[in-house]
Parts: C-alpha cells; sequence; structure tokens
C-alpha cells in the first residue's frame, strides 16, 4: 500500500520534475532570447548610435562646408561688389573727365562764339562806319560838284565877256561882278572845309557839359533879339542836366538852331522855343521846338539837311546852319530829326550817342 503511493508519488515528482524541467528549458529558451533580442537591441542601438554619429558628423560636414560654401560665396560676391565698385568708381572718374572736357569745350566755343560775335559786331560796325563814310564821301563830291559848278561858269562866262568887251567902264563893272561871285565862292569853299574838318576830325575832345551852363552862354549872343522879339525861352533839362560831348559842337548845335527859331519867326506871334532834354525808351534826346513860320516837309524833307538850301526868304539865310549841325551829330554817332507844319513851328530832335551820354 505504501509502496504504491509512494511509486505514485514518484510518478508524480517525475511528472513535475519532467514539466519543471520543460518549464525551465522554456524559461532558459526565453532567457536565451532574450538575451539574443538584449544582444540584437544592444547592437541595433549600437547601429543607431553609429547612424546617429554619422549624422551628426554628416550634418557637421554639411555645417562646415556650408559655412565653407557661404564664406566663399561671400567673399565672392564682396570681391564682385569690390571689384564692381572699382569699375564705377573708374566709369564715375571717366564720366566726371568726360564731363569736365564738355564743359570745357562748351567753355571753349562759348568763349569762341563771343569772340565771333564780337568780330562780326565788329565787321558790321566797320561796314556800317564804311557804308556811312562812302555815303558821305558820295553826298560830298554832289556837294561840291554843285556848288562849286555854278559860281566857276560864272566866272568863265564873265572872263569871256571881258574878253569881248571893248569897253572899259562895262569891262570894270564885270570885274565887280567876278569879284562877288569869287567872294561867294570862296564862302562856299570855306563852308565845305568847315563840315570836311568835321567829317574827318574823329578824336575831337568831348567834355562833361552842364547844359543850362552851355545853353545860358549861348543865348547871350542871342540876347538883343529875344528882347526885341519879345521872345519867350523856356527849358527844360530835368531828366538830363549833364552831357559828354565836344563844346564847340554843342555851342554850334545850339546857335544854330536858336538862330533859325529866331530869324524864320512868325509875324503874327512872339516866339516861343521850348528846349528840354528827355529819356525816350532809353535813349537821351534833345528837342528844339518853335512856333514860327514851319517847313513844308512834303515838298522839303529830302532837302531839309542839304547845304545851301533854304525854304523862307530872308537876307541872312545861307542853308548851312542844319548842314554843319548834322554832319557834327552824326560824327559823334548821333541822329537828327524834324518834325514840322507851316504856320505852326518846327521841332528839331538830336538823339545822342548812349555812350556819350
Amino acid at each position: 500500500m505504501i509502496t504504491k503511493e509512494t511509486e505514485k508519488l514518484d510518478s508524480i515528482v517525475k511528472k513535475l520534475k519532467l514539466e519543471l524541467s520543460g518549464v525551465l528549458i522554456e524559461l532558459a529558451f526565453q532567457n536565451q532570447e532574450k538575451e539574443n533580442r538584449a544582444l540584437e537591441l544592444a547592437i541595433a542601438n549600437k547601429e543607431l548610435i553609429f547612424q546617429n554619429q554619422e549624422k551628426e558628423n554628416r550634418a557637421s560636414e554639411l555645417a562646415i562646408a556650408n559655412k565653407e560654401l557661404t564664406n566663399k560665396e561671400l567673399i565672392f560676391q564682396n570681391q564682385e561688389k569690390e571689384n564692381r565698385a572699382s569699375e564705377l568708381a573708374i566709369a564715375n572718374k571717366e564720366l566726371a573727365f568726360q564731363n569736365q572736357e564738355k564743359e570745357n569745350r562748351a567753355s571753349e566755343l562759348a568763349i569762341a562764339n563771343k569772340e565771333l560775335a564780337f568780330q562780326n559786331q565788329e565787321k558790321e560796325n566797320r561796314a556800317l562806319e564804311l557804308a556811312i563814310a562812302n555815303t558821305q564821301l558820295i553826298d560830298f563830291c554832289n556837294i561840291v560838284s554843285h556848288n562849286l559848278r555854278a559860281p566857276l561858269v560864272n566866272i568863265s562866262m564873265l572872263v569871256d565877256y571881258i574878253e569881248l568887251s571893248k569897253d572899259e567902264e562895262e569891262s570894270k563893272e564885270l570885274f565887280g561882278k567876278i569879284k562877288t561871285v569869287i567872294n561867294y565862292l570862296n564862302e562856299v569853299f570855306n563852308e565845305l572845309v568847315e563840315s570836311l574838318q568835321v567829317r574827318q576830325d574823329c578824336e575831337i575832345k568831348t567834355e562833361n557839359i552842364i547844359l543850362k551852363d552851355c545853353l545860358e552862354s549861348v543865348l547871350i549872343g542871342f540876347e538883343a533879339q529875344i528882347n526885341l522879339y519879345n521872345a519867350d525861352i523856356q527849358i527844360n533839362f530835368n531828366d538830363v542836366s549833364e552831357i559828354s560831348f565836344p563844346q564847340k559842337y554843342l555851342d554850334s548845335i545850339f546857335t544854330n538852331l536858336i538862330s533859325n527859331a529866331l530869324k524864320y519867326k512868325s509875324s503874327d506871334r512872339n516866339p516861343v522855343i521850348k528846349i528840354k532834354t528827355e529819356k525816350i525808351n532809353g535813349d537821351i534826346v534833345l528837342s528844339i521846338a518853335d512856333n514860327g513860320l514851319g517847313i513844308d516837309l512834303v515838298r522839303h524833307k529830302n532837302k531839309l539837311f542839304k547845304i545851301r538850301k533854304t525854304f523862307h526868304s530872308h537876307p541872312d539865310a545861307k542853308g548851312f546852319g542844319l548842314f554843319i549841325t548834322k554832319t557834327q551829330v552824326e560824327a559823334m554817332g548821333g541822329k537828327i530829326w524834324a518834325e514840322s507844319a507851316l504856320g505852326k513851328g518846327s521841332t528839331f530832335f538830336i538823339k545822342f550817342k548812349p555812350k556819350s551820354i
């Protein structure tokens, strides 16, 4: 009985041992699997660590490479910028040089243009002077021809009469007429010489003349006529009181124009002579106006300033005053003209050369 129990117990123990052995084997297998898995995990971790390290190294290498590349690119770009800046600086210098050259050229051209304009103006002035001189020469030749021909013809005819005459008294009378013609011829010749001297007197001295003083000095010579005719002399030099002009010319101009105003006064009224200076469009103009007989400018406009031309009967009329006045005014670069109406009077205007004022 005991043996059977023992055997049964042994059988159970064996079975338990067998099961335990199986469990242990299974457990050992599992442990081995765990160890293998742990080893694989360790290897995987090492691989992962290695890979991570590789990645870090690669990342570091890439970072270094990027940094180097960036630095090189930056250095290259900076160098390019410096090169470009240098090129631009050179280009700017070249442009500045070219601009300076253009300015210098423009300045040279401006100077050349001014010089050319000055030369052209000088040529025009010279041409104008030559034209005026030529006109004056032609005019003077015409004057000489016209004014000397008649007396010379007269003398020639009188000489012929003397040669043909057999009467001593008649010859004496003819000689007397020759003397009269010769005196007239001498007078005309002196007038022509005076006008020629005025035309050629290019270096005549100009003076600063106080107009009021000059006019008062001239009026002294007309004091008797002014009192006789009860003439009213009105003077207005408010705009311009002083002028730079040859003294003897201005004396002559005042004398001739005032003399004419008194000489050709109207018998219907007392003479009124207005003498004034004024500025007209920047020019200085002297005017001498009277209320005398006046001149028919429709008929006599082209003869007004010709020598030996008179427009009214008067014993002292010679036709030289206006001619010599015009000659003197134009010799100083001025201009003279007149406005007149028969029965109302005349006004003579003289515009002086600007630099003479």
